[in-house]
């Protein structure tokens, strides 16, 4: 299999993996997990497009040099050789932005949520585990953020709509986002969205993920206060929002289908299962093959299964408070 052959058919597979994802997600109540897979995803095109097209420069470079070429992957430039040192800049001419516009997204959103910029009237502390500033404004706003320090919050204009079990519910829900870990997993998401929004793919990647995000935190919140009481702060907010694509609740097919999900059964084990084999150890998978396949001389290299055993490690990183609430 060569290189020409590898990189577009994982491009290709990772341009179908959130449509298997949404056909899932709608026969399986499992929101977690499926958020989870729809984060990989866009993981994966952080990962797979610049590596593939940074092993064709290197083959290229390599034809030119008439050096031979090899049947599988290139080495990203690691060799010492001066065509081989320039994959270096190559790799840092794709890395740096994707990078810079992950820290630009968290110190942005940890900015909007700089809490000593604000007038506190109040802290909510859920018994599930973590609090929720209340802060004194009219605007409607309940928001959850931050890459390095997560945190909640909820203005008093918000939750003047609701009776006290609304509010409840409402505070609930903010906490789960950061207990559940949804925070860093929409900032490092949104690197990959940022750059590739153009390509409906990763626009549905996107939007699968931070809807099935609210719909993990509504069943968190549930186990409080009850799926009637969340519907019932669902519509008197929406209803409020003058603009629902401004709202931090969502657009309006969003908001009905976290409708929808409230009123079924909570996830079932077998639901969780399924969910976790197909919607993250599958993309997983893929995500991790397609990436160090580009980096291998053939499948059975050492090189290879390293590669593999260091990106397994990183997605645990960015995805283990995800990954210890996939119950949700």
């Amino acid at each position: 299999m060569t290189l020409l052959l590898v990189g577009p058919i994982a491009v290709a597979m990772l341009a179908l993996l959130p449509t298997g994802l949404e056909r899932l997600s709608r026969r399986i109540n499992a929101p977690q997990a499926m958020a989870t897979g729809f984060g990989l995803s866009l993981l994966g095109w952080a990962i797979v497009p610049p590596a593939w097209i940074l092993c064709s420069i290197g083959s290229v470079v390599d034809l030119t040099a008439h050096r031979e070429l090899t049947d599988f992957g290139c080495a990203l430039g690691l060799g010492t050789a001066p065509w081989d040192l320039s994959g270096y800049l190559l790799t840092a001419a794709v890395i740096i932005p994707v990078s810079l516009a992950l820290f630009r997204r968290a110190k942005h959103s940890g900015a909007r949520l700089d809490l000593s910029q604000m007038m506190m009237v109040g802290t909510y502390s859920s018994p599930l585990g973590n609090d929720v500033a209340i802060v004194n404004s009219n605007d409607l706003h309940a928001v959850s953020a931050g890459l390095m320090r997560p945190r909640a919050l909820v203005t008093t204009g918000t939750l003047s709509l609701l009776s006290d079990q609304e509010r409840r519910a409402v505070l609930e829900h903010e906490a789960a986002h950061v207990r559940l870990g949804h925070t860093r997993l929409l900032e490092i998401a949104s690197g990959s969205a940022q750059l590739y929004w153009f390509m409906p793919p990763v626009r549905n990647a996107w939007h699968g993920m931070r809807r099935e995000l609210e719909v993990a935190a509504d069943n968190e919140a549930r186990k409080v206060v009850g799926a009637p009481i969340i519907m019932a702060a669902l519509a008197k907010v929406v209803t409020q929002r003058a603009k629902l694509a401004d709202a931090h609740f969502g657009a309006p097919d969003s908001v009905r289908y976290r409708i929808r999900r409230l009123q079924e059964p909570m996830p079932t084990r077998g639901d969780r299962l399924v969910a976790l084999g197909v919607a993250v150890v599958v993309p997983s998978a893929l995500v991790t093959f397609a990436s160090c396949a580009l980096t291998a001389n053939h499948i059975f290299s050492p090189a290879l299964f390293s590669c593999a055993i260091v990106l397994s490690l990183i997605f645990g990183v960015l995805h283990w408070r995800n990954l210890i609430h996939l119950h949700a």
